[in-house]
């Protein structure tokens, strides 16, 4: 079973995904931060990563930035509700393989995370 770490502030967002994924057969865990989740060696083992852009601390970008040039890193997929054109093409120029933006259609994004899993 692939498992899906979602980085998010908002415990909604987390428990609303965490239910989404788990419908579908995906393992999940979620932590509130960037930082979190790098305290967490974990998220190596990830099959995908689903970021929020704006949080306290660090942010979507910055955690990117930092992951992305581990030989481990696992596929990201951003999800946000602050979304703009010019952090949309920070994020996907940063390694992300896509990104969403909140209220979002739920196809689009488990089509993005299969494809995201399926990388191998």
């Amino acid at each position: 079973m692939a498992l899906i770490i979602i980085v998010d502030d908002d415990r909604h967002v987390r428990v609303s995904l965490e239910n989404l994924l788990a419908s579908v057969g995906y393992d999940t865990q979620s932590v509130g931060s960037g930082e979190e989740l790098l305290s967490a060696a974990r998220w190596r083992s990830a099959d995908c990563l689903i970021l929020d852009v704006r949080m306290r601390g660090m942010d979507g970008l910055q955690l990117l930035q930092r992951i992305g040039s581990d030989q481990a890193c696992p596929p990201v997929i951003f999800l946000t509700a602050h979304s703009d054109e010019e952090t949309r093409r920070r994020a996907l120029q940063g390694g992300a393989r896509a990104f969403f933006s909140k209220p979002f259609e739920e196809e689009p994004l488990l089509e993005a995370i299969a494809a995201a899993v399926a990388r191998d």
